[in-house]
């Protein structure tokens, strides 16, 4: 009898273990990003159009004025900075004074550098 009951428990046993597997789905991608599922939209088929009914009207488009760009000031209309004593590779806006000292280690001289404080380029010592 033993040796019939424990294959007995065996089969049943394995005959109602897929029934406790929920369905199997894909394994989730590594790193906490989960792809959003893909909807495949349908070709929607083009509206008729009725003859009777007048088109809409459109807005009048105005072409934008061609304004030219600022012409860029020549290097000889430009100011240059002014050196901070005992600080090499600073110099003082000629626009902005008051405002602070402007970093130009690395810039060569002559070099045209944009003021930070009032937009406004200058040259380097």
């Amino acid at each position: 009898m033993k040796r019939i009951a424990l294959p007995a428990i065996l089969a049943l046993s394995l005959g109602f273990l897929p029934a406790c597997v929920k369905d199997q789905q894909k394994p989730k991608p590594r790193g906490g990003f989960t792809p959003p599922p893909t909807q495949i939209e349908e070709p929607q088929a083009p509206q008729p159009v009725d003859p009777t009914t007048p088109p809409e009207p459109q807005a009048p488009t105005t072409p934008m004025p061609d304004t030219p760009p600022a012409p860029k000031p020549q290097v000889g209309q430009l100011e240059y900075g002014k050196p901070v004593p005992g600080k090499p590779g600073y110099v003082t806006s000629p626009y902005a004074p008051a405002q602070g000292y402007v970093d130009v280690r690395g810039f060569p001289p002559g070099t045209e550098v944009r003021c930070p404080y009032s937009g406004k380029v200058f040259l380097v010592p």
